[in-house]
């Protein structure tokens, strides 16, 4: 978008300043509480809304008013981007208008093309009332004390994860599923919503995860709080891997202003492997869309002409699918799921 041109309905983002208070991932062993604060700043994409995180957050956006939260706890994380979206529930609610059959989706099983595992990491847990007003892969919080994220397919959406900066990759494993394994045998599913990052939590390295509550609970004690011999934790030897989210129903795209026909950012959804590429048919060439840290999709300045938008996904194995999107809220599925990989 060019400077000091504002098409109607978007704002320049503020810097979002996160502080955070860390137990499971702090300095200190397991099973502090609120033993350490740090902050990390942000910027989010034109037209974004407030910050994210397991901490104090503040931001604003679209020129709304300021939101805040508070918290500190065992193994809290913070998560640093802008969103602005109209949430749904953790399904696609929205039929889009002639949305297009999904290429490689219902054939022969691909090979999947996911990162290594890691034989030597750690966890700690987080809740969402320890500051998150929202999550930093922007898919929507539809439920509190029990914390529930939309689109997670594991304990009813209460099995989620903030994943290390480094790992996170700027959201490039945002909806991935893994599988975490202690040595005594136990094993949680979850999937990735949120960014544990470096900068203010130092547990956050390569190989490290911040599993909800309830995640965390089913291979360990809250007692516990950092988990990973091998890695740092005070107990308990963890190993962990990428694997294909269980999920069957349609892939999802949202646009992140409904009401915008000069500037959008789309969001994939419900996807069973992480996205690779997002790409929009504009004038009958496919322009490649630019993901940003909250894993939103933005071509060029962000206009992507006049509504309905061709776009298309590819995921980590190279299986792809499309849609035409209206412009309007909710959740816009195409008509089919990626190709299950092996």
């Amino acid at each position: 978008m060019k400077l000091g041109y504002l098409p109607k309905g978007i704002s320049w983002p503020l810097v979002s300043l996160i502080a955070l208070g860390v137990a499971g991932c702090s300095d200190g062993g397991g099973g502090d509480a609120g033993s350490a604060e740090s902050a990390s700043s942000a910027a989010g994409g034109p037209g974004g809304a407030g910050a994210v995180g397991a901490s104090a957050s503040t931001g604003a956006g679209g020129g709304d008013g300021v939101t805040t939260g508070a918290g500190a706890g065992p193994g809290s994380s913070t998560t640093a981007g802008s969103t602005s979206s109209t949430s749904g529930g953790g399904e696609p609610s929205a039929t889009s208008t002639g949305a297009t059959t999904s290429t490689g989706t219902g054939g022969e099983p691909v090979s999947c093309d996911f990162p290594a595992e890691y034989a030597n990491g750690s966890i700690t847990f987080y809740t969402l009332d320890m500051g998150s007003t929202e999550v930093n892969c922007s898919y929507p919080i539809v439920g509190r004390n029990p914390d529930v994220v939309g689109h997670v397919p594991f304990g009813g959406g209460q099995y989620f994860a903030a994943m290390n900066t480094a790992d996170y990759n700027a959201a490039a494993m945002c909806g991935a599923c893994v599988e975490v394994s202690r040595d005594d045998g136990r094993k949680v599913q979850a999937m990735v919503v949120d960014q544990c990052p470096i900068a203010t939590n130092p547990k956050c390295t390569a190989g490290h995860i911040d599993l909800s509550k309830s995640a965390f609970l089913k291979i360990g004690e809250e007692r516990e709080g950092y988990l990973g011999t091998t890695h740092g934790g005070a107990a308990g030897k963890i190993s962990w891997r990428y694997i294909p989210c269980p999920t069957t129903s349609a892939v999802s795209f949202r646009l992140k202003d409904a009401s915008n026909k000069y500037w959008n950012e789309i969001l994939v959804e419900g996807h069973a492997h992480p996205i690779e590429k997002l790409e929009v048919e504009i004038n009958g060439t496919w322009q490649t869309a630019t993901r940003q840290s909250y894993n939103y999709f933005v071509v060029g300045d962000g206009n992507m002409g006049n509504a309905p938008y061709h776009v298309r996904a590819t995921d980590i194995n190279g299986s792809t699918v499309e849609a035409m999107l209206e412009l309007k809220a909710g959740n816009q599925p195409a008509s089919g799921q990626f190709a299950a990989c092996n």
